[in-house]
């Protein structure tokens, strides 16, 4: 059972790590002019709204965020993959 979930958790890590890359991908094709319909274009409201955005933030913006949420995910899924059982949580209450 604990040898499935480290699995789980672990490839949940790699998921992320691949997320990471996709956002870096994007975020720079778009800064190299290459997504020219996404480089004007207002973050959505909700958007603003999730991630505490100010009302002049820009699609990009969105984007960076997401990425920076899917790095935090991926380092907090391989900590706890390489995690004994009855380690510790590491991490404070809403890290």
């Amino acid at each position: 059972h604990v040898c499935v979930w480290r699995w789980c958790v672990r490839f949940v890590g790699y998921l992320e790590e691949e997320a990471v890359k996709t956002y870096t991908h994007l975020i720079e094709e778009m800064d190299k002019g290459k997504l020219p319909l996404f480089t004007h274009m207002p973050a959505p409201p909700v958007a603003r709204a999730y991630w505490q955005l100010g009302k002049k933030a820009m699609l990009r913006d969105v984007w960076l965020a997401i990425r920076a949420d899917e790095s935090h995910h991926r380092e907090v899924n391989h900590t706890f993959a390489g995690m004994q059982r009855n380690d510790p949580n590491p991490f404070p209450p809403g890290h």
